[in-house]
């Protein structure tokens, strides 16, 4: 059995390393052309049947209003978990209420 020296392991690991750099750059540009033609295809399909954005689920708004309504104030947790944001539209929540009116303050609420 021959005995490697730690010069000779030192350059067989670079040279692996460097097949490792090769291989992850041929597999991103093989993805990359996959995941076009992929969309190329649905883009066809989509053109083909006339699908909306809607029928496929991606219209975005509930997202954005929820994530528009976190942002615009405070977020309050009930005793039954439920979350209240401050600063939104509308009257607060029963349990907020009558917990203030019970001497609570919003800072026994905070989230």
């Amino acid at each position: 059995m021959t005995t490697l020296s730690l010069a000779d392991i030192q350059a067989q690991i670079k040279a692996h390393e460097e097949q490792l750099a090769e291989l992850r750059v041929a597999a991103a540009k093989h993805r990359a052309e996959e995941v076009s033609a992929v969309v190329q295809d649905v883009r066809a399909k989509i053109a083909e049947y006339g699908i909306t954005a809607k029928e496929l689920g991606l219209s975005g708004k509930a997202a954005t209003r929820r994530a528009t309504a976190t942002r615009t104030g405070p977020r309050y947790r009930g005793p039954g978990g439920e979350i209240w944001v401050g600063g939104t539209r509308g009257r607060k929540p029963r349990w907020l209420s009558e917990g203030l009116a019970a001497g609570k303050t919003l800072a026994d609420f905070a989230a």
